[in-house]
């Protein structure tokens, strides 16, 4: 079992501490604890006493080292008194200060009812993504009891969230890991340039999009597929956003420029992910070559997975003669004219803070700021509030006009209000 230095660890864990909420049990952690967990480096064994277990334990002085790419086997023990009960795992791959993104959490399976003596294992597989954020973040196991599950085995699992105010009985522990590297090779586990046959290679120059300009070399030796993962895109969901490419023509009129985006991060380009963005003119905008510039929409579905996924924009020259059928695919094959360049885009929640907020606010909020609880009055009838992060993560929800804020972290928080006159509004509020 690894460990962190004292001094790195109680710094570590003020940060975590300050960042990530604590989910909320109606009955506690009695005789519904966790018991163990293997993980890596990582075999804790905790107290099955219940008079001493509380809902939650801070582990994270303990450390595992994993690496972006690869996958691991993850034990969790414990009893369930009367009820089975469910074990997720979730690792804040991205460093946010949220579990809510998208690859970021694993059902480990189902606890079947025992007492602390004679408690059981369930054993599952956590995936670390390609793209994971290097160095150390937060892990978390969390077991709850699921009574549906008591006469229907098939019931489903009953953690929504690693932040779930609405849980039974259970336990939470935060561990610590250590992301290093990873050991796969771009563009692995996307496909590459391996089923191209004939290759002429025609550069893409320039991509503008979202406020970034990446420009490259136009000289006709670089690779069919350029490695610019690096690059990230942030982009919110229900937006659309205008797009520009630039790049060789060879004074061909049909050389078309395509995006295709991992939306379900599935690993792979689906055909519901394919963005049409035109046919490059032939307005010569880079001198000295045969060159042409097309604009286009991306439209970010309200759907669309949260985190970081794939980009993949392709310009090919597109005929159908005695050369074959030549075609604009996500992954190029046969005879290729052309060039892709792999990016990567940052799906974040939807944009909470301006369209949905009126100038006169029919809306009192306070005390704000505010050190723990918010009264809100509204001229209509309250429906519901949602409180959420400037990330766009849901803290809390709730049908009273009585806010406790108390387990939020410092900062400033948004919040959606819905009256019964169907309006929304949102405004801000600040926790000292």
């Amino acid at each position: 079992m690894k460990k962190l230095s004292t001094f790195s660890a109680v710094i570590f864990c003020m940060m975590m501490n300050g960042q990530y909420c604590t989910p909320v049990f109606q009955y506690g952690a009695d005789s519904n604890m966790i018991t163990h967990v293997s993980f890596g480096t990582i075999n804790n064994t905790s107290t099955s006493q219940s008079a001493n277990v509380q809902a939650y334990e801070d582990f994270t002085s303990m450390s595992a080292d994993i690496q972006a790419g690869n996958s691991y086997q993850i034990s969790v023990k414990g009893p369930s008194s009367t009820f089975p009960s469910d074990v997720m795992v979730f690792i804040d791959f991205n460093k946010n200060g949220s579990f809510d993104d998208a690859g970021e959490s694993f059902y480990i399976g189902r606890l079947e009812a025992a007492n602390p003596f004679n408690a059981l294992t369930v054993t599952g597989t956590v995936s670390v993504p390609a793209h994971a954020a290097s160095g150390t973040t937060r892990m978390r196991v969390l077991k709850n009891t699921n009574t549906a599950a008591y006469s229907d085995p098939n019931a489903p699992n009953s953690i929504l969230t690693a932040c779930d105010d609405s849980l039974r009985a259970g336990q939470t522990e935060d561990y610590t890991v250590n992301i290093t590297g990873s050991n796969v090779i771009f563009p692995t586990p996307y496909c590459g340039a391996e089923n191209i046959t004939t290759l002429t290679v025609s550069e893409i120059t320039k991509v503008e999009f979202t406020g970034i300009t990446n420009e490259s070399h136009i000289n006709g030796t670089l690779d069919a597929l350029e490695n610019f993962t690096g690059t990230v895109f942030n982009v919110n969901r229900g937006n659309s956003y205008p797009i520009t490419i630039t790049g060789e023509t060879q004074g061909q009129t049909t050389v078309s420029a395509y995006a295709y985006i991992d939306l379900n991060h599935n690993n792979a380009f689906d055909a519901n992910e394919v963005f049409n963005l035109g046919y490059l003119d032939n307005s010569d905008p880079v001198p000295g070559k045969e060159s042409g510039v097309t604009t286009g929409t991306i439209e970010i579905p309200a759907d669309a997975m949260l985190g970081e996924t794939r980009f993949r924009i392709v310009k090919a020259y597109e005929s159908n003669s005695w050369m074959g059928t030549l075609e604009n695919l996500p992954c190029p094959a046969g005879w290729f004219i052309g060039q892709a360049e792999d990016y990567t885009l940052n799906v974040l929640a939807s944009n909470l803070a301006t369209s949905e907020t009126s100038k006169k606010s029919p809306v009192k909020i306070y005390p704000n700021p505010t050190s723990g609880t918010v009264i809100l009055k509204t001229e209509e009838k309250l429906e519901k509030y949602e409180v959420y992060s400037l990330s766009g993560q849901k803290m809390i929800e709730g049908t009273s006009g009585i806010i406790n804020m108390d387990h939020l972290a410092t900062g400033t928080y948004l919040i959606r209000i819905y009256t019964g006159d169907k309006k929304i509004i949102t405004e801000k509020i600040i926790k000292k």
